[in-house]
């Protein structure tokens, strides 16, 4: 009990400030660092024997922002309410992509190896799994993988971290 009150006191404001990067609405930041929180919670005796808190605490609070997104974009999809539709708009902001970051992002993915760029788009444009982008080109679904994640790793470290952000919370 002592140990996850040490690390609520010592991590609640920056993990609240980290959320609040990602989400704009108060009362969903709240909620998804109780998420974050809940699940640490769950999971306190792993972080006893991990030697970097911070590195699991923060990995988490990634995953809690993606799955709030996902979340909602699923809220917004399934929903033909428009008072549904309503309430959740500001959650996405409108003008998310400048069209000066979609030209860097088809100049970066210009430098990209073709058949890379074409597995990358085939998931991430025309969302198709990874089974059936190896089905169709002929490749093991781990080739596949590899494929689209060197390409997601050249666009992080080559993009604006902002901007990667956006399109990893709200494409994958």
């Amino acid at each position: 009990m002592d140990q996850f009150k040490n690390l609520y006191t010592d991590y609640k404001h920056k993990v609240y400030f980290f959320v609040k990067k990602y989400i704009s609405n108060n009362e969903d930041i709240e909620d998804v660092v109780q998420e974050i929180f809940i699940h640490l919670w769950k999971h306190i005796k792993d972080l006893r024997n991990s030697e970097n808190v911070e590195a699991i605490i923060f990995k988490t609070a990634k995953q809690e922002i993606a799955n709030f997104y996902r979340k909602n974009k699923m809220i917004l999809a399934s929903s033909n309410d428009e008072s549904v539709l309503e309430n959740h708009a500001e959650e996405i902001p409108e003008n998310i992509i400048s069209d000066q970051d979609i030209s860097t992002l088809q100049s970066l993915l210009e430098k990209v190896p073709a058949k890379s760029r074409d597995l990358f788009l085939q998931n991430k444009v025309q969302n198709l799994s990874y089974s059936k982008i190896a089905e169709q080109n002929n490749l093991s679904k781990s080739a596949v993988e590899k494929h689209i994640n060197k390409v997601l790793k050249f666009l992080k470290t080559n993009f604006q971290q902002f901007i990667f952000s956006i399109i990893f919370l709200y494409f994958i």
